[in-house]
């Protein structure tokens, strides 16, 4: 059944991509249109309380608030000395690791976090650094934390975890159709758009699902492809129902403690 259902997505998904087959629909297929797929995450610091206050006074730091310039001094302190850099980038292989561009010290690092989100061609070095806070902002309040396989068991933001080669190579008939970028990992999930909430327990926490290729509303909603057919609309926006569906392909904000107190020791960047 399991292997139908691979070969029944796989079809719907050249459909939806205009690939090869455009003749098969998804709404023709009998469910469920693909497996389930829940991956094995480590998120035993989302919660840590000393972490979580640090996490949310950096955040504060490197955020833009009323009546507050943007100042990238302000989140040095929460910076070790020597900051390790790591850029990931899609290959040819579903192997895509990151690479490090070594430690440098924590003004330089905020400025290449800028650079390399691509967020401006300006040549002043500030503004990059600006630009850089933003990058911290959105790394820092990716709610998972803990040990993440993409950084060694490092303590990392969006610890989510990894589909295995063989794994990869099972679902190889989707994934020739599919771009990584349609999958999303369920990590919290509350009512949908509705405010109802989808029957059974689906979807599971960290769990793989698909994004509708036809957004069914207007921005602050997600539609997920339920197995059974059909889309679901989930709140992603700001609130405190709002459900989060992260990426399978992340960037990372990681943490050590030192001297007793975390501080942020490494920054990993997708440049996808």
């Amino acid at each position: 059944m399991a292997r139908l259902a691979t070969l029944a997505l796989a079809g719907w998904l050249a459909g939806a991509g205009g690939a090869a087959a455009q003749t098969v629909h998804h709404e023709s297929l009998d469910p469920p249109l693909y497996p389930e797929i829940v991956l094995d995450t480590d998120d035993s610091f989302s919660a840590d309380a000393d972490l979580s206050e640090f996490r949310r006074a950096l955040a504060e730091a490197a955020g833009y608030r009323w009546g507050k310039a943007l100042d990238p001094e302000a989140v040095v302190p929460f910076l070790a000395d020597d900051v390790e850099f790591f850029v990931g980038q899609k290959g040819r292989s579903y192997r895509e690791e990151f690479v490090s561009l070594g430690l440098h010290p924590a003004r330089r690092v905020l400025e290449m976090a800028g650079r390399m989100s691509r967020a401006s061609d300006s040549a002043d070095p500030s503004v990059h650094s600006r630009y850089g806070l933003h990058v911290l902002e959105k790394l820092v309040t990716e709610p998972t934390v803990g040990r993440t396989p993409w950084l060694d068991g490092r303590i990392c933001t969006a610890s989510y975890g990894r589909i295995s080669w063989p794994d990869w190579i099972a679902l190889d008939g989707k994934l020739r159709f599919i771009d990584r970028e349609h999958w999303r990992i369920a990590s919290v999930v509350g009512p949908d758009g509705d405010g109802g909430r989808p029957t059974g327990d689906w979807p599971k926490r960290y769990q793989m699902v698909p994004v509708s290729p036809e957004q069914k509303r207007s921005g602050g909603s997600l539609g997920i492809i339920a197995p059974q057919g059909g889309v679901i609309c989930f709140r992603v926006f700001y609130g405190p129902d709002a459900s989060h569906f992260a990426h399978y392909l992340n960037s990372h904000l990681c943490f050590e403690r030192r001297d007793g107190a975390w501080t942020v020791t490494a920054i990993a960047l997708r440049l996808d």
